[in-house]
């Protein structure tokens, strides 16, 4: 295919998307039509076809929804309630108080939804009523609740490691495995961060009566249901007992019985927690299959391996690389929503990456940590209008100025990150030894 071609379908690609054409069908359009271009519409027809029943039949796919499901009926047997009480009962006395604590809770519903938007919605109608009726500084609420839901990206079972770990043909667990130390590396640097501004300016958060050991003790009896069901979802998998979908679906079903141990059992609880779980995946499988019809164009018409010749033959250091890879991520976030940014380039410059020895494992939770970052950088910032959605009272400014305190955090956590790779993949490499890339 020429270059002139192969410009064209860009720029039709970069149209489409600023027309906000749904991502999922803008790639596999483009990736339609790169075919036809190349090998006539009856090959193209033909290979498209095959590809897409190659890429929707695949196994490790099935993970997502019942994950997702995991989360909703989580959410609707009330644990992010009983978390967010714990928290604030561990944690409301120190300065910073309820901020600290809905931090904490975040990365524990983290533990039970792998969805950023989901755990961002929960915690916005849980979180900030509790925090307004405190005297928590409205900007530093709506900062707090529209950036910590990015944790349940991070901290297992998450989304968008499982389809990172599709994308780049990597094991999942191995995934899961590196996500824990720089999630809670993010909510300890938020807590930090949180605290030092309400030193400086207690009016920030007035903090609360300390509780009692029986309060404490009593918050903690309610959430040991959700601790030993993430604990069994995690174990079982990392135990290898457990295959990824196996460990999902563990998960749905227990906390469906939580559902009804809680009498919460009933026809709306149930219908809302399915057609969510079934507008996610939806969401993710028409982009996962239109990202991976594009990659497969990429592959047959030798753009991947152009590609790939261009960026080895610079002859820098797979460091810089990857840090120019996060770059690009973070620019495009702002103008693209944060998972489409992965679906549009880990298949991309992925296998280039790895050709040069970066480690994929690294590389993942460097593309999950980007996402978050996108999440919350404007103008795309799905996180912030994921919170004015739910709390529309809020201004748009008074979120964007909230979350530019955790941003800096985010950013700062990144770049952490990826000066010290050994963070990402100590965990995974002690219990699994070292990535390798499925061929």
């Amino acid at each position: 295919m020429n270059a002139l071609q192969l410009t064209l379908l860009f720029v039709v690609l970069g149209v489409l998307l600023v027309l906000r054409m749904p991502i999922g069908i803008v790639l596999f359009f483009t990736g339609v039509v790169g075919y036809i271009l190349i090998r006539g519409p009856t090959i193209a027809f033909s290979s498209v076809a095959g590809r897409t029943w190659d890429i929707s039949a695949t196994y490790e796919l099935s993970a997502v929804p019942v994950f997702l499901l995991m989360g909703y009926l989580a959410h609707a047997a009330g644990v992010t309630t009983d978390i967010y009480v714990a928290a604030r009962a561990w944690w409301g006395h120190v300065k910073g108080s309820l901020v600290i604590a809905t931090t904490y809770a975040a990365a524990a519903f983290g533990a039970a939804c792998g969805s950023i938007t989901s755990s961002t919605a929960v915690f916005a109608k849980v979180a900030i009523p509790e925090m307004l009726k405190m005297g928590i500084d409205r900007r530093l609420a709506a900062g707090c609740v529209a950036t910590v839901g990015t944790l349940a990206g991070m901290i297992p079972p998450s989304v968008n490691l499982i389809v990172y770990g599709i994308l780049a043909r990597q094991s999942v667990p191995q995934l899961f495995m590196a996500g824990y130390i720089p999630g809670i590396m993010t909510a300890i640097a938020y807590s930090i961060m949180v605290y030092a501004r309400v030193k400086r300016n207690p009016s920030l958060a007035p903090v609360l009566p300390k509780a009692s050991w029986a309060e404490r003790r009593g918050s903690i009896g309610k959430i040991w249901g959700v601790v030993a069901l993430a604990a069994l979802v995690m174990g079982g998998l990392f135990g290898g007992i457990f295959t990824p979908t196996e460990a999902g679906a563990v998960g749905a079903f227990g906390a469906l019985i939580m559902v009804i141990a809680r009498r919460k059992f009933n026809k709306k609880s149930l219908q809302e927690s399915f057609l969510g779980t079934a507008r996610t995946t939806s969401v993710i499988f028409i982009t996962l299959v239109g990202a991976l019809t594009l990659s497969s164009y990429f592959a047959v018409s030798g753009t991947s391996n152009a590609i790939t010749e261009l960026l080895i033959g610079l002859n820098w250091p797979p460091l810089a690389m990857v840090g120019i890879y996060m770059f690009v991520l973070i620019a495009l976030g702002m103008i693209v929503d944060p998972i489409s940014m992965m679906f549009l380039t880990v298949p991309l410059i992925g296998p280039t990456l790895f050709k040069m020895g970066v480690n994929p494992i690294w590389l993942g939770i460097l593309v999950e940590k980007t996402l978050e970052v996108g999440a919350l950088t404007p103008p795309m910032a799905i996180n912030a209008f994921m919170f004015k959605t739910v709390v529309p009272e809020f201004s748009i400014g008074e979120i964007f100025k909230g979350i530019w305190y955790f941003l800096q955090v985010e950013l700062i956590t990144l770049l952490i990150l990826l000066f010290f790779p050994i963070l990402s993949t100590f965990l995974p490499e002690l219990v699994f030894g070292r990535a390798t890339v499925v061929q």
